[in-house]
Parts: C-alpha cells; sequence; structure tokens
C-alpha cells in the first residue's frame, strides 16, 4: 500500500473490516512509520518501502535482513555490495 498505508488502515479498522493492522516490510525501510502516522506528521516519503525484495533475499543468502535499499545502515555494511550482485543475478 507504501503512501496509501495510513488511509487504507484508517478505512479498514473504522468500518470494522479488521482490528489489527501491519506493516510487514515498512519496519525495516520506516520504523517509526506508525508514530509519525498517529501523531500527524506527514509521511517522509523516500523512507517507504517500494518492495524491492532485498529484505527477503538477504536472510535466504546468508546475510542479516534489512532495508538495503534506503536504510544508509544496511547500504553502509559489507553485504550491501554483494546484495547488488544478487539483485542483478535474481
Amino acid at each position: 500500500l507504501q503512501e496509501w498505508l495510513p488511509n487504507v488502515a484508517q478505512h479498514v479498522v473504522r468500518t470494522g473490516m479488521i482490528d489489527f493492522v501491519g506493516i510487514g516490510r515498512m519496519a525495516l525501510s520506516y520504523p517509526e512509520v506508525v508514530a509519525d502516522v498517529l501523531a500527524g506528521r506527514p509521511l517522509k516519503i523516500k523512507k517507504i518501502c517500494r518492495t524491492c525484495g532485498a529484505c527477503s533475499l538477504a536472510p535466504g543468502n546468508g546475510m542479516i535482513s534489512g532495508c538495503y535499499a534506503i536504510d544508509e545502515l544496511f547500504r553502509s555494511r559489507p553485504e550491501f555490495e554483494r546484495m547488488k550482485q544478487l539483485r542483478r543475478t535474481t
């Protein structure tokens, strides 16, 4: 749902369709998304997960899961170069 997550989540909770909203892999790229939404702050668009799949690809290749596409912590890790190579071949 990316940037539409807050809007869709609000609707489905209000209409009783669900009781709980999970944010999934966005927790890796934008861990403070829930705090920002609840505080009424605008979303940090550049931190929203774009579902590149690197966070899922990493553990299957012996690396820790994280947002290699957005998070500077993971982009600075030695595994980042390996992740770029893996992404080219998959």
